[in-house]
């Protein structure tokens, strides 16, 4: 089982400020319908306008913030509904793309998804998080390519990419198995160097319908370690 990951000591201050934002709400350190200005953060966190109003843009950007004239912004349910939902927008588009990227993969495309694949399962091994993470993108993104429709990856994109922060916000704090990511992953290569289209799609729905229910898991075990944190600190700070 995986370690937490730490985030690389050189991550920019505004993605510090995004995972801690949305540690808090976790964390119930925030609630939806609350209301935060960029002064409020700024004294909450120890930083300068700038990162904090980065982060308040990709926040708004992600769905999670609305931006309220002169008020600053409120804050949008962040819950188990909310994180179902994105899960069924990616389901719903990834399992298309899946199935015309069995149509098609070539030799080279398939030796390059084994490749990744054999590097995602050494990462996991040596315990290096953010190699893990940078392989699983770019194994999904492989098949993304595949599907030869950039208007669908770009919908995934936009619509999911507050799931990615959410979990990668989580696994700072909760060990994560990656044993099921890795025969999830093993099954969907067979399948596409099979060209088996229902294979494949069926794949990847089986994958993320798995993944949300472990990250699920995993945001509840994190929301008790951060409520007690911010209960003790009055902030998280990433």
């Amino acid at each position: 089982m995986a370690s937490p990951a730490k985030p690389p000591l050189n991550e920019p201050t505004y993605l510090r400020v995004k995972r801690a934002i949305i540690g808090d709400l976790i964390g119930h350190g925030f609630q939806p319908g609350d209301h935060l200005t960029i002064e409020m953060l700024t004294s909450r966190y120890n930083v300068s306008h700038m990162p904090i109003r980065e982060a308040l843009r990709q926040l708004e950007g992600e769905g999670i913030l609305v931006s309220i004239a002169h008020r600053g912004f409120r804050i949008e349910a962040l819950n188990e509904r909310y994180i179902c939902n994105m899960y069924d927008i990616r389901i719903g588009i990834e399992t298309m793309l899946a199935r015309r990227a069995a149509q098609h993969v070539g030799g080279a495309d398939v030796d390059r998804m084994r490749a990744i694949h054999d590097r995602y399962i050494a990462a996991v091994n040596a315990g290096d998080n953010s190699a893990v993470i940078g392989m699983n993108v770019q194994f999904h993104d492989v098949i993304h390519d595949l599907a030869h429709n950039p208007e669908a990856v770009q919908l995934l994109e936009v619509r999911t990419r507050i799931v990615r922060s959410v979990a990668q916000t989580v696994d700072a704090h909760v060990d994560q198995d990656r044993a099921p990511t890795v025969a999830e992953h093993a099954r969907i290569i067979e399948a596409l160097a099979a060209h088996d289209a229902d294979g494949a799609s069926q794949a990847i729905f089986d994958h993320l319908d798995k993944a949300r229910d472990r990250l699920l898991v995993r945001v509840e075990k994190a929301g008790h370690l951060l409520g007690a944190r911010v209960a003790e600190t009055g902030a998280n700070v990433g």
